[in-house]
């Protein structure tokens, strides 16, 4: 019998984080918990959320080894950017690809 590939994709999380080292574990408030791979920054900011025994929401790309993109305390606002700066970062990053296709 052959098992299924499962693509690699993103998912939103909410739960507590149990354990923050050597990889995060968040116990998910479905019920089950979840080890992920993270940043040495998210890490930091996982053990402070930790220590407040706060609830938090994180996004994690699932696949073979499930890796953190970011974690925050539950119910934070998030900071949007203005359009213009949204504009200006992608043109930076973009601009010599941009240029390169336009030959």
């Amino acid at each position: 019998m052959e098992v299924p590939m499962v693509l690699p994709h993103v998912e939103v999380v909410h739960g507590t984080v149990v354990s923050d080292t050597p990889e995060l574990c968040i116990a998910l408030r479905e019920g089950g918990s979840l080890t992920v791979t993270a940043t040495a920054e998210q890490v930091r900011t996982a053990s402070r959320l930790r220590e407040g025994d706060q609830a938090i929401t994180a996004m994690v790309v699932m696949g073979p080894t499930p890796r953190l993109i970011w974690i925050r305390q539950e119910g934070a606002d998030v900071p949007v950017p203005s359009a213009e700066a949204r504009d200006a970062h992608a043109l930076k990053k973009w601009s010599e690809l941009l240029r390169r296709l336009a030959q």
